[in-house]
């Protein structure tokens, strides 16, 4: 026996729930991404309590499950009905164009192949946390990442939910996308209030939509006739859009911006054949924003802002 070598890790594919929360259609899977990396996340609470006649704990209770998964993956370019807004702009901010005031919710599949076997750890009930987009420069491969809550998972080798969805087995994996990976690869805008826009450049660029997604807890009757302690939503909270990156410190425009708490009315980058484009955005101030003055190598300076709203389109 020998552990999971890197080529059995299968890609990411998801399917939507539509109206009913938590249940899973028997369709045909979609392709999500290319996986960096899967992170499984379960806490079931597990309390032990002493008993009587020893210190040593004598039962144990389980309260509400918090279940999870955190994704890294690698999107490509369009290719037929493909293209990385399906799911990450969809799930991350409510629609693959726009921002919308609650998140669809979907069912997921992690899967290994191990020659003619497989295992699936299949999630239900997920819908995206946290949202990032980051890269590190020009030409350099961009990262998804996706902190996802879900209702339930199960480990198996088959497309089974079989507690929560007894016989409920989803369609055949999807077809997989072989398009070259996404890679920053043109130029991006700064629009700085009263000012026309510009081209810039920033290294280490990162895009953050956090949703603060909390969960309502409940008591599912399964189809096996169990109880499921589990979310029975997962409610949008307050929503973050941050941008943050690294800036050669060329001159004093961003530092002047800062001091003056100049807004910044855009930023335009283009991903793919898709442009995101963050709007009314307010720069964020503290200690650590302003530069390093250094005599001895180059100068670099911090830039952080967050944005009302955010929006995917093609150019």
């Amino acid at each position: 026996m020998a552990n999971y070598s890197p080529g059995e890790l299968a890609n990411f594919n998801y399917i939507t729930e539509g109206a009913s929360y938590g249940t899973t259609p028997v369709t045909q899977l979609v392709w999500g991404c290319t996986v960096q990396s899967a992170k499984p996340k379960v806490n079931p609470h597990k309390e032990f309590h002493l008993g009587s006649t020893s210190r040593s704990f004598s039962d144990v209770t389980t309260g509400s499950w918090d279940v999870g998964l955190k994704l890294k993956g690698w999107g490509r370019a369009t290719s037929g009905g493909y293209t990385w807004p399906n799911f990450w702009a969809y799930y991350g901010i409510g629609s693959a164009t726009a921002m919308t005031e609650h998140l669809g919710s979907f069912s997921a599949e992690v899967r290994f192949e191990i020659a003619a076997a497989h295992v699936y750890w299949a999630f239900n009930g997920c819908k995206i946390n946290k949202l990032t987009i980051k890269c590190d420069g020009a030409g350099q491969i961009i990262d998804f990442e996706a902190d996802i809550l879900a209702q339930w998972l199960e480990r198996s080798a088959s497309k089974t939910l079989a507690g929560m969805q007894l016989g409920v087995v989803r369609g055949p994996d999807a077809t997989e996308i072989t398009t070259a990976m996404l890679t920053w690869s043109d130029v991006s805008h700064i629009t700085i209030a009263g000012s026309a826009e510009a081209h810039w450049y920033p290294k280490n660029w990162s895009i953050e939509v956090d949703n603060f997604l909390t969960p309502s807890m409940g008591n599912v009757y399964g189809a096996d006739t169990n109880y499921y302690h589990c979310p029975i939503a997962l409610n949008e909270g307050k929503r973050d859009i941050i941008f943050t990156c690294e800036l050669d410190l060329e001159d004093e425009i961003y530092n002047a911006a800062k001091l003056a708490g100049t807004a910044i009315t855009s930023i335009k980058m283009p991903i793919g054949s898709q442009l995101i484009t963050l709007t009314n955005g307010e720069i964020m101030f503290e200690d650590d924003d302003l530069p390093e003055f250094k005599r001895d190598s180059a100068m670099t300076q911090p830039l952080r802002i967050r944005f009302k709203t955010i929006a995917v389109s093609t150019p």
